[in-house]
């Protein structure tokens, strides 16, 4: 039950005395004496709360309004980027002496990440005190000598951004600094919490890690999706002085409060909740004592996505960028150019001097260089589908995190409950001949993650788990679906796989450009706003996919998306990056 649609008659409930829970709800908690911050208060504890989705109170959530989001993504921008200079001085005696860039580089993934969290979680307490703050709540919260260790950027990501401990922290942290009067407070003994592994030891994990470790000093690395012989090949491409204009942003001009006027206004110094969260890759560095510009004109590298997780491979780029060399980031998943509201990979990515795309050359509300070229993982699968006799329904679904932790244009964890419950609609509406025909294939478990295919194969015995690589069950199933867009949605249209795509539209923000191509996806009928239309479109043809799927509006609309998402042209694609490599 949303705080949005409680009465008068609720606070009934608190005569008896009313707990607010901001982390794991207790074993035996009823919603009479326990009220919930979030569906984060049941990840990994679903079992034990059956229907908790409509039985329990849950605080309003603020980020559903899109407006409310794009401020929200500006002033965790401006967090993050305020915030550099006394986190490079944390680090180093000396940063001062160093560049901007160098500290741009290297801290910007990982505090943007702290920063996003921070923001969001301040939106929550604003929320939560403006809706409950004249009520009698006691509310348990985790002293502030708590410590918490992450061995890096990823670790934090699934530990601290997702993690239960950190959160129910974080939260109290900005609560207590926001307190209402008619709140107690329970404080809770302090918890010690360490996370990642060490470096490995055995020689197969080594081998692998010096290998990694070797591709990532090419000028180009290998992408995603790309050979080995490709990197190298655009590796050479790179050997010359990057003329023209440097586009990069200088990160304080473009994303700092001053620039754009976003301010978080928190009721506390950010600076201890970023030092909480600060990873051991990143504390173990030692920095150069003074890096100046090189005399001789710039060079140019691509950086590889492995920079949000690599310290030590960011530190490289740093130093790189610090000579006064330019970067460029390539697009490395489906939903760059496609969601609405972006908040990290503006800030990374989009500010290096170029960024190539899968096809796009404009993302609204973002800037950058942006350069559409045709992307080797989705040219090696182009029109390659192959399940003309195929005898089944692959269905495939995305992360359902319980925190909101993207600050992007993306479900809010109760919009993903109800996410999850389409599902259901989907396959009632299915029915049970073609259930029976059905692969459902889950996203990766993640920590602090709604229950995916636990949750949702129990409800439907005839449908099977699918396992193992998604791409050849893709290229071989008979018809698709699919209940959200990115990276899979791209690869099936450019793979000419007869797909069918269902969500709702206001819970998937989308750029202008985006929703005229959902339109006319739309008009072609492969997408569709409900589970139970999908399911009924998928009725329909499924007897004869190929015919629906061959017809000429279906195929105009398709090659209209491909167009400008999932951009293919004739012959190898290798020519179009070496030339355009070569001029940058």
């Amino acid at each position: 039950m949303n705080a949005d649609s409680l009465t008068d008659t609720t606070t009934g409930a608190l005569t008896g005395g009313v707990t607010l829970v901001l982390g794991t709800m207790p074993r035996g908690a009823e919603p009479e004496t326990h009220w919930a911050a979030g569906p984060w208060c049941f990840a990994g504890a679903e079992d034990f709360f059956p229907d908790w989705e409509d039985r329990f109170v849950f605080a309003p959530e603020p980020l559903r309004d899109l407006k409310v989001l794009e401020r929200a993504a500006k002033e965790a921008q401006a967090l993050c980027v305020d915030s550099l200079p006394a986190l490079a001085a944390r680090l180093c005696p000396h940063s001062a002496e160093l560049p901007a860039p160098y500290w741009e580089t290297l801290l910007t993934p990982w505090a943007i990440d702290v920063a996003k969290q921070i923001v969001e979680r301040w939106q929550r307490v604003k929320a939560m005190t403006e809706a409950w703050g004249h009520l009698p709540l006691l509310v348990p919260l985790l002293p502030e000598n708590c410590t918490f260790s992450f061995r890096g950027e990823h670790d934090f990501t699934l530990h601290g951004a997702l993690g239960v401990a950190f959160n129910h922290w974080l939260l109290s942290r900005l609560l207590e600094a926001h307190w209402p009067e008619a709140w107690r407070k329970e404080m809770l003994p302090p918890l010690s919490e360490a996370y990642g592994d060490e470096t490995p030891t055995d020689l197969k994990g080594r081998l692998r890690q010096w290998a990694r470790r070797a591709q990532l000093r090419l000028l180009f690395p290998r992408l995603k999706g790309m050979s080995l012989w490709q990197a190298l090949r655009f590796s050479l491409s790179l050997l010359h002085v990057s003329y023209g204009r440097d586009h990069s942003q200088p990160l304080a001009q473009t994303y700092g409060s001053r620039a754009t006027g976003a301010d978080a206004a928190l009721p506390l110094d950010p600076l201890p909740l970023f030092l909480a969260a600060l990873p051991r890759s990143l504390v173990r560095l030692r920095h150069p004592q003074r890096l100046k510009k090189h005399l001789f004109p710039p060079c140019l590298r691509v950086a590889s996505v492995a920079a949000y997780e690599d310290a030590a491979y960011r530190q490289r780029l740093a130093v790189w960028r610090a000579h006064g060399n330019r970067l460029m980031y390539v697009q490395h998943g489906g939903n760059y150019g496609q969601v609405r509201v972006v908040c990290d990979t503006a800030l990374v990515e989009y500010s290096q001097h170029a960024f190539g795309t899968w096809g796009w050359s404009e993302h609204a509300g973002s800037r950058g260089n942006f350069i559409p070229l045709p992307y080797p993982q989705i040219a090696r699968i182009a029109g390659r589908w192959r399940g003309e006799n195929g005898r089944h329904l692959l269905f495939v679904g995305t992360e359902m995190p319980a925190y909101g932790y993207r600050l992007n244009s993306y479900p809010t964890p109760l919009q993903l409950v109800q996410y999850r419950e389409d599902k259901q609609w989907f396959f009632e509406a299915l029915g049970r001949a073609l259930q029976s025909r059905t692969f459902y294939r889950p996203y990766f478990d993640l920590p602090g993650a709604l229950q995916d295919a636990t949750w949702l194969l129990p409800r439907f015995p005839r449908v099977r788990l699918s396992v193992g690589p998604l791409t050849p069950q893709m290229l071989d199933c008979r018809l698709l679906v699919l209940d959200h867009h990115g990276t899979t949605m791209l690869e099936a249209l450019a793979a000419n796989v007869p797909t069918i795509l269902f969500w709702t539209r206001e819970v998937w923000p989308l750029t202008p450009e985006s929703e005229a191509l959902l339109d006319l996806l739309a008009r072609a009928g492969i997408w569709f706003g409900s589970a139970e239309e999908a399911a009924a479109k998928a009725n329909q043809v499924w007897e004869d996919p190929v015919s629906w799927w061959r017809s000429a509006a279906v195929q105009d609309a398709r090659r209209a998306c491909c167009a400008l998402q999932a951009m293919m042209v004739k012959g190898s694609e290798n020519p179009y990056w070496t030339q355009t490599l070569t001029k940058l």
